[in-house]
């Protein structure tokens, strides 16, 4: 029988590409904490499924779990729920029960938090509580903080600092650098619709839309919209539609 090679995506944003490969090792050599920060459009997201949709699921168990106004009971209950453990008379004996529950899976857990940076302070030290068995042992299942910029300031906090200090596997996302628009803008919305671009126009977008890869999508499609169907999009098109659009 012979095999079918399968697509490879083409590298059209390098801190993407950068983070993805990063899990992609620290993931099978054991549980751990991590951040990834990144602006609103950044692609933390896009990146946290893309990792999960690659992990063997005989090995692994991803979870993931937006901001949401979770607090730390809805920490703790979330955990019970994937670990189908009933909540005990006190905490200190749920945790005992996770942790043994944890120890006896035939898999790993991956949790990821999404918006993490609008945790509570007493949510994000949860996290920690949650994912060990005691003080300063080693994780039962990894944890990937991923927000904005700001939950770097957050860990900052002294009242935070035994978890920061177990962090290990740091991840930002920047943004596309001005000679990957063109590339991520073929991969996005196609070769023939890229091309209708002119070569000035590229470093416009990429000024105002700072490199952040959903905004860079979200003003080239209207650009396109702005222009009769296969024209050209001149300079001159993007200034106008620049004037109008209004960033989420």
């Amino acid at each position: 029988m012979t095999k079918i090679a399968s697509k490879k995506r083409p590298v059209v944003y390098s801190d993407f590409e950068a983070a993805r490969e990063r899990l992609a090792r620290a993931i099978p050599a054991g549980p751990f904490y991590g951040t990834l920060v990144g602006p609103s459009g950044s692609g933390k997201t896009s990146l946290l499924r893309e990792v999960a949709a690659t992990l063997d699921r005989h090995r692994f168990q991803s979870h993931y779990l937006a901001h949401s106004g979770t607090s730390t009971s809805g920490l703790g209950r979330f955990l019970a729920e994937i670990l189908h453990i009933t909540p005990r008379r006190s905490h200190t004996e749920t945790l005992h029960a996770m942790s043994q529950a944890l120890r006896a899976l035939p898999f790993r857990i991956i949790l990821f938090v999404d918006e993490a940076h609008l945790l509570s302070d007493d949510a994000l030290q949860e996290v920690r509580l949650l994912a060990e068995s005691e003080l300063e042992s080693p994780p039962l299942f990894t944890v990937l903080l991923a927000g904005a910029p700001e939950l770097k300031k957050r860990l900052d906090a002294p009242f935070l600092f035994p978890l920061k200090r177990r962090i290990s596997v740091r991840l930002e996302l920047t943004g596309l650098q001005q000679d990957e628009v063109g590339p991520f803008l073929s991969f996005r919305l196609g070769d023939e619709a890229a091309s209708r671009f002119a070569a000035d126009v590229l470093p416009v977008i990429f000024e105002r839309t700072r490199g952040i890869p959903a905004l860079v999508e979200d003003l080239a499609r209207l650009c396109l919209e702005s222009v009769p169907e296969k024209a050209v999009v001149t300079l001159g098109a993007v200034q106008e539609v620049i004037e109008s659009w209004e960033v989420a």
